[in-house]
């Protein structure tokens, strides 16, 4: 039996509106599904500069059970750091999928690339408005 109204975070949504915080970052909403089935919904900063998919704070993927699969040394900028890499699942305007994250020192959740992959990013900082549109009809 089909939901006639799934919960928000399952409904593919064509559109993901953002915003602009006052320090004038970029930031969309994810959902982060901890290991018990709790749903975390966290503002993301837009990064372009990262690659990867998504960069969460440690003490933040170890709270909702998220699996460490242990740390490497990754460049950032000009010099390397060792992070630990976490396992978990994730929502982006209702497209669930496991992420290998990166765990951060810093208080903040970033997307990188990989999650923006496929999408058309609009930033308009004239109307303050982040749009993020999937590429599936």
């Amino acid at each position: 039996m089909v939901e006639e109204n799934p919960p928000v975070y399952l409904a593919k949504q064509k559109k993901i509106t953002g915003r602009i915080d006052e320090a004038g970052r970029v930031l969309l909403p994810v959902t982060l599904m901890a290991s018990d089935g709790f749903e975390l919904i966290v503002d993301a900063i837009i990064n372009l500069e990262f690659t990867g998919a998504i960069v969460v704070p440690e003490a933040l993927a170890r709270s909702i059970g998220w699996r460490c699969l242990g740390a490497r040394r990754v460049q950032i900028g000009s010099h390397v750091e060792l992070l630990h890499h976490y396992i978990g699942l994730m929502s982006l305007g209702g497209t669930t999928k496991t992420v290998v994250a990166l765990g951060s020192y810093r208080n903040v959740a970033e997307v990188g690339h990989k999650l923006l992959s496929g999408r058309r990013l609009t930033v308009d900082f004239a109307t303050q408005e982040v749009i993020v549109q999937n590429s599936f009809p």
